[in-house]
């Protein structure tokens, strides 16, 4: 399921061409998650959406490109990293961007069932 503009870049440069054209795509999708980031003044670029952005336009006919896979794999991060939040006590703490990076947030023993 390659779209026209990425194969005539694969037609006209070979895998230079497709690099390219995976390389323009993902900066300008993460240049607009950024900007809209930025006029909401809340963060929407988080450190998942480069890689998946990528595998998107660099391999778009591959199963692991699919939006399904996609929403459940951040789905997943999403549920991990709550139930992290609340095992380590930290869900009335700031977060370490804002109140700075304490013990509490880098220890794994801060759990409060320990």
């Amino acid at each position: 399921m390659e779209t026209p503009l990425l194969q005539r870049a694969k037609d006209r440069w070979g895998k230079l061409g497709s690099g390219f054209y995976a390389a323009v795509l993902s900066v300008v999708v993460l240049a607009a998650s950024g900007l809209v980031g930025l006029l909401l003044h809340l963060p929407w670029l988080f450190p998942s959406l480069g890689p998946t952005v990528m595998l998107f336009f660099e391999s778009p006919e591959q199963k692991a490109s699919r939006p399904v896979n996609t929403v459940v794999g951040h789905g997943v991060g999403l549920v991990a990293g709550a139930l992290c939040l609340y095992a380590f006590g930290l869900q009335d703490q700031p977060s370490a961007p804002v109140g700075g990076l304490t013990a509490l947030h880098a220890s794994v023993g801060s759990c409060r069932w320990a």
